[in-house]
């Protein structure tokens, strides 16, 4: 009995040993797509030129490393492993903060004022934006600059303590908005609106397991736009409305993009998340302008909710002012590249420009856009 046993123990490890061989041959078992954080090596060119190189080898094996059968599963396994028995993030770049709350360290570091441009820069940057203002409104076009909301100031309280300072400086943030007002520089603060709604909405603004506000919180943010944009121009626009929403605990894009990045086999559970589902009344006095909006991922949501298609006759995500989200591509949310687009021309035709950045980023709103546009309009005061 003894023997029978040592002997399937044996042939049950074999078994094992053989399973991920097994599946990057015959591709038994459906792993799924790896959602979060994790690197690949290419594959090794093999050449005669490469094949007297001393890296070829190494190369080879990085790349078969990381594509062995299982690949994805053992790389879930092992990351609730160290998330459920050590408390340990496969990706280092996530802070876990108490009650399962989830950060990244940049925003912390900006809540803190860590990163801070200082005074100057800053002014300068608020000054461009105002002289901008006032070029666009000249013809007839707002532009709107918009401080979406930032984790860390909305869940401060969740911020692990050894991350916390002894004395807090100035922010970017912060300094920005006093620098807008000062100069009238047209801004809303949604980050300030966020925090008022903190205690009274009854859907969640910002998810536990996400960098980004929720799905929900995006939505109502997208109709504050709207409605600025429809008092600056003096028109009326499509809304999103809903009478019925969907709620689940299991978030969707981008409401569990950190708790993508972990890796887990089982992601822990959230709050309850809300998504409605959307619907637009036109009427006779609709109007879709042509829009442009230039930020960081936070615009992306837009795109992700539908909001965009309905409410623009055209419309642009210039995302860092690096890449281009717009109509012919918003299905996929595929970026395109801005290397070599004319978009001096697309500017002059825009009716509204939006510059939206997290506060995290107030420090660099339009990301580059500021600049390029002041040096176009006024090239002698480079």
């Amino acid at each position: 009995m003894e023997k029978a046993i040592k002997k399937g123990l044996l042939i049950l490890v074999f078994f094992v040993l053989l399973l991920p061989l097994l599946q990057q041959n015959v591709f038994f078992i459906d792993c799924g797509s790896m959602r979060g954080y994790y690197t690949e090596a290419p594959e090794a060119d093999l050449s005669v030129k490469n094949w007297f190189k001393d890296s070829l080898q190494i190369e080879e094996t990085n790349y078969m490393n990381d594509h062995f059968g299982l690949r994805a599963y053992s790389l879930r396994l092992d990351g609730q492993v160290n998330y459920a028995l050590f408390g340990k993030m496969n990706y280092g770049g996530i802070v876990h903060g108490s009650d399962n709350y989830l950060y990244l360290p940049d925003y912390i570091e900006a809540y803190y004022g860590k990163d801070y441009a200082g005074y100057s820069p800053l002014a300068d940057q608020m000054k461009k934006v105002k002289a901008l203002q006032d070029t666009f409104a000249k013809m007839g076009k707002p532009l709107v600059v918009v401080y979406a909301p930032d984790k860390a100031w909305f869940y401060p309280e969740h911020i692990p303590v050894q991350m916390k300072p002894s004395a807090v400086g100035s922010n970017n943030y912060k300094t920005c908005v006093r620098l807008g007002d000062s100069l009238g520089v047209q801004q809303i603060d949604m980050n300030r609106w966020y925090l008022s709604l903190k205690d009274t909405s009854r859907e969640v603004l910002y998810p536990k397991w996400g960098i980004h506000w929720s799905n929900y919180g995006s939505i109502l943010g997208m109709d504050t736009i709207i409605r600025y944009i429809e008092r600056a121009r003096h028109i009326h626009m499509l809304h999103p409305l809903w009478t019925k929403a969907v709620h689940t605990r299991q978030g969707r894009d981008p409401d569990n993009d950190l708790g993508d990045m972990l890796n887990l086999l089982v992601q822990p559970k959230t709050d309850v998340l809300c998504y409605p589902e959307l619907y637009y009344e036109p009427d006779a006095a609709t109007t879709k302008p042509n829009l442009i909006f230039v930020g960081d991922s936070y615009s992306v949501n837009f795109v992700r909710t539908g909001v965009m298609q309905h409410i623009a006759s055209k419309w642009q995500l210039w995302f860092n002012f690096r890449q281009i989200i717009d109509t012919s591509n918003y299905i996929s949310t595929a970026y395109t590249s801005m290397d070599g687009y004319d978009w001096k021309s697309e500017m002059k035709k825009a009716d509204c420009i939006v510059l939206l950045n997290t506060a995290k980023n107030a420090n660099i709103l339009g990301n580059g856009f500021i600049n390029a546009a002041y040096d176009y309009y006024y090239p002698a005061k480079k």
